[in-house]
């Protein structure tokens, strides 16, 4: 006797089946703060607008709350301490071997302040984003909210974009200004900057997961859903 198939779930407000939580891209985090852009990402998984799962959390730093965030939502959170490596290359090897343990399709990069090496640009090609608060190539670098408002440019804004072996260099994903108003300090600045992330990065992560990307170089080209 044959072993019946699964049925199948539907979403009945669009008509289309919905994806076994195995089917779903699998997403490996890396953080090294408060996690308000992991949080998103996990808000957006939990609300059904975005198709993918986080299998793993990784910081640099143990007493990133990001951590904390992963555990309460039940996802495996680990800290990989710099200083216990002899080198860069070890410590980015054992971020490798986390990620590939747990079955990583897709690395996110969500306020991870560190340059991702070689080993695991390689093991993962064309599947590294980072998350930028300014539009590249403009404003690279750690400090790239206040670089924007101090420099008195108008619109700076958010950038994700696929990672590559230089800081902030990586072929463009998705990008969306913010208008600096006269009345904005470096404050409010901030606060209109995490708000696109929160919204833009969960949005870039089902780009990927729906298989809408491409590449043409280093221009990435984004099919109609």
């Amino acid at each position: 006797m044959s072993e019946l198939a699964a049925p199948q779930i539907w979403d009945e407000t669009q008509g289309i089946p919905l994806l076994a939580e195995e089917e779903k891209l699998a997403l490996g985090v890396l953080i090294s703060g408060s996690g308000t852009n992991l949080q998103a990402v996990i808000d957006a998984i939990a609300a059904g607008t975005l198709e993918a799962r986080i299998t793993v959390v990784i910081s640099n730093k143990v007493g990133a709350f990001g951590l904390e965030r992963a555990r309460k939502a039940g996802i495996p959170a680990v800290h990989i301490d710099p200083a216990k490596y002899g080198d860069y290359r070890e410590y980015n090897r054992a971020i490798l071997e986390t990620l590939q343990a747990h079955d990583v399709e897709l690395v996110v990069m969500a306020g991870y302040m560190r340059l991702l090496g070689k080993d695991v640009l390689r093991a993962y090609p064309q599947a590294v984003i980072n998350l930028h608060p300014a539009l590249l190539p403009s404003f690279p670098g750690a400090s790239a909210i206040q670089d924007a408002f101090e420099y008195g440019v108008k619109v700076t804004g958010v950038s994700v974009h696929f990672a590559d072996e230089e800081f902030d260099r990586g072929p463009i994903l998705c990008q969306e200004p913010v208008r600096i108003e006269e009345t904005d300090t470096i404050e409010t600045l901030e606060a209109k900057i995490h708000a696109v992330e929160h919204r833009l990065l969960p949005d870039a992560i089902g780009l990927i997961a729906a298989e809408r990307v491409s590449f043409d170089g280093r221009i990435v080209h984004i099919a109609e859903g």
